[in-house]
């Protein structure tokens, strides 16, 4: 009897270690999915040198990235955050205006909330792509922000 309930605790051990492996074979997946898509663009950086200004800020806790935008129109998504060595990396899609509306000519400021503490150093990359552009194969790019949009 005691050694069928070992034998009991033995699985359910197993199967618990099988599990946790699997979830963190996913995760690790998952970010280096990411990662392989940033290195294989070769467009994304050059399209980044006609994207609107970008800068961080913080709020009580957290960083924030805004975009300085000429129209309502473009629009800002943050994709995913990936651990670095030196803290973390925010992936960030900007987009472009439907051309078949029209948009006041103004200066818009648009945040995104990350989930990176301040405590943390964090890298900005991004790309831009066209207001219905599909984002299967499109990479990243490093962004540098600015310190302020004066």
């Amino acid at each position: 009897m005691a050694l069928a309930l070992d034998h009991k605790l033995t699985l359910r051990k197993s199967a618990r270690i099988v599990s946790s492996a699997l979830a963190m074979v996913m995760l690790l997946s998952t970010t280096g999915c990411i990662k392989r898509i940033w290195l294989r663009d070769d467009d994304a950086q050059q399209r980044m040198q006609n994207a609107p200004l970008i800068m961080l800020e913080e709020n009580d806790t957290h960083h924030l990235v805004v975009m300085q935008a000429p129209s309502p129109g473009w629009s800002i998504r943050l994709d995913a955050t990936e651990r670095t060595p030196s803290g973390k990396r925010v992936f960030v899609t900007l987009r472009r205006p439907d051309p078949a509306y029209e948009y006041p000519q103004q200066i818009v400021q648009m945040n995104v909330l990350t989930s990176v503490r301040l405590e943390s150093d964090i890298d900005v990359v991004g790309r831009l792509l066209e207001h219905d552009e599909r984002t299967k194969d499109k990479g990243y790019a490093p962004v540098t922000p600015v310190e302020s949009f004066d």
